[in-house]
């Protein structure tokens, strides 16, 4: 199945961005975080969404963003452009120094072809990473901070099947394990969206091994699915840096059975 294409920009936001804004490399130099993702042959960077806020406290972000957020609120607008910067700033490492990253009809984004990303944002910042497509079969990465207590109880609930209730949650007291493993399936659903091109429940992955210590955990299709004997398990690398995690899933092969 493939996904519907609602928005390929022939422009940059970047450019976009300097055309209504022509100091805009220099008060963006504050803004940028270094990449939380490892990715071998790839790039990456993140940005504080609430320094580029005051870096772009002056400019009415509806011009410069599709037209499906010219009335989103200044926050999400800021979401949306802190991601599509970081992405284009990565486009920008492997070479595509005008590169666009557009915009399908289910909210994902459209990388130029030959090459394969991820976008995440949170409340503080927004991430990005991009390789070639001949590198990575399926990639997808996400950042989250950690779960209040009520969010916990939501990811347990929704998120988590009972086999990982049982086997990984309860063994803390700090909610790591249920962001931990929000932040993996999420990471997962972008890996595996592109490749199915329709919803997927995060119930229809779990976690079947997880190491702490090596930062790595493994989600496989559970019978839910309809994709157990189709689709292999698959890698989510993972990092815990203070109040926020990163999980990251770069796999160089296919995901599915031959």
């Amino acid at each position: 199945m493939g996904i519907a294409l609602t928005d390929r920009h022939d422009f940059s936001i970047t450019q976009s961005l300097q055309r209504g804004l022509p100091d805009a490399q220099h008060k963006l130099a504050g803004c940028w975080l270094d990449a939380p993702h490892e990715l071998a042959g790839g790039a990456g960077c993140g940005i504080s969404l609430a320094a580029l806020d005051r870096a772009l406290a002056e400019l009415d972000l509806a011009a410069i963003l599709p037209a499906a957020l010219a009335r989103a609120v200044r926050k999400r607008q800021l979401s949306f452009l802190g991601g599509r910067l970081c992405a284009e700033r990565a486009l920008v490492e492997l070479g595509y120094p005008n590169g666009a990253v557009g915009r399908a009809e289910s909210g994902v984004p459209l990388w130029p072809d030959g090459l394969v990303g991820s976008i995440t944002h949170h409340g503080e910042a927004a991430y990005a990473v991009a390789a070639f497509s001949s590198d990575y079969a399926a990639l997808g990465m996400d950042s989250e901070r950690l779960a209040r207590p009520s969010a916990a109880q939501s990811i347990r609930s929704l998120c988590c099947t009972e086999r990982e209730i049982q086997a990984w949650l309860g063994q803390r007291d700090d909610n790591v394990a249920e962001t931990l493993i929000f932040s993996a399936k999420e990471a997962g659903y972008k890996a595996i969206h592109p490749l199915l091109g329709r919803f997927v429940d995060f119930t229809e992955f779990e976690v079947q091994a997880l190491d702490w210590q090596a930062g790595c955990l493994t989600l496989a299709p559970t019978g839910k699915s309809g994709l157990l004997g189709r689709m292999r398990p698959f890698r989510v690398r993972f990092r815990c840096a203070g109040a926020e995690v990163h999980t990251i899933v770069a796999e160089r092969g296919s995901l599915f059975v031959a």
